[in-house]
């Protein structure tokens, strides 16, 4: 496996370093609408107790407000300042959250949890061969039977209305300029952006590989799953043109009863 730094993700570590947290401010406005829905689709679903993997769980927005309400949940990003952040923040609100610093593309799981969460778009990253690799990793990681819900941006809708060039305010003050790229024969987008203080400006971007509803479905039948419900947003929106996100439930085939071998997760 070749190392993050010498793929189509070699942006990672700079993109998602010290400015990412000031460039993205969640809001409880968006955030709370997105816990309720995991929530309540997982709650659903998984048998008591079912250990929840949050993939790519940057600085644990979801993660820490899930376990609050009583979830098992685990976090596995890449980037250790993020994980730092969200240990701070399950500190602070005094919940046991469980925190893992590693790749995607190989986790280091068999069959341990009844669920995979992956959101804000944390899929594509990679090549489309690694890529689908992911979801074979995910697929391993889960027990048979366990859910899949997965969060990324939807196609239609970033063709339709992103804009080529933008900029903000910040509240401390920087600019941010923003511009957006897309590669038709590939898929992917390049997003450059550049900040602006008193001191001086700098550039970083990142480059995404979005997948239409259609191609995502195939590559999670190909990894093994059953698509259970697809939405266009986490209030349980339909998938239109317009629709902003495009949020896929899926299943692991395989019931969910105990595996031999099946590996467990500590949680303190």
């Amino acid at each position: 496996m070749r190392p993050i730094e010498e793929t189509e993700a070699a942006w990672v570590t700079d993109y998602f370093g010290a400015d990412y947290l000031r460039l993205y401010q969640f809001p409880p406005e968006r955030t709370n609408p997105e816990v309720e829905f995991l929530y309540q689709e997982l709650s659903r679903r998984l048998p008591p107790d079912g250990p929840v993997l949050d993939l790519a769980c940057g600085q644990g927005r979801h993660a820490v407000q899930l376990a609050q309400r009583g979830l098992r949940v685990m976090g596995l990003d890449y980037q250790q300042n993020l994980l730092d952040e969200a240990a701070r923040s399950a500190r602070e609100r005094q919940v046991r959250l469980p925190l893992v610093r590693g790749d995607m593309r190989r986790l280091p799981f068999t069959g341990a949890f009844a669920a995979v969460m992956c959101m804000f778009s944390a899929f594509g990253y990679f090549s489309d061969v690694e890529n689908a690799g992911v979801l074979a990793e995910i697929a391993r990681s889960l027990r048979p039977g366990g859910w899949l819900v997965l969060d990324i941006a939807n196609r239609d809708h970033l063709l339709r209305h992103a804009q080529p060039r933008g900029w903000k305010r910040l509240p401390d003050g920087t600019i941010v300029v923003s511009e957006w790229r897309w590669d038709v024969p590939t898929g992917r987008y390049t997003h450059q952006q550049w900040l602006i203080t008193a001191q001086g400006q700098r550039s970083f971007s990142h480059s995404v590989r979005v997948y239409t509803c259609t191609e995502l479905i195939t590559l999670l039948q190909d990894a093994g799953f059953t698509v259970d419900a697809v939405h266009g947003g986490f209030r349980g929106e339909a998938l239109t043109w317009d629709a902003p996100r495009l949020v896929i439930i899926a299943q692991k085939a395989g019931d969910s009863g105990p595996r031999n071998g099946q590996e467990s997760v500590t949680y303190g």
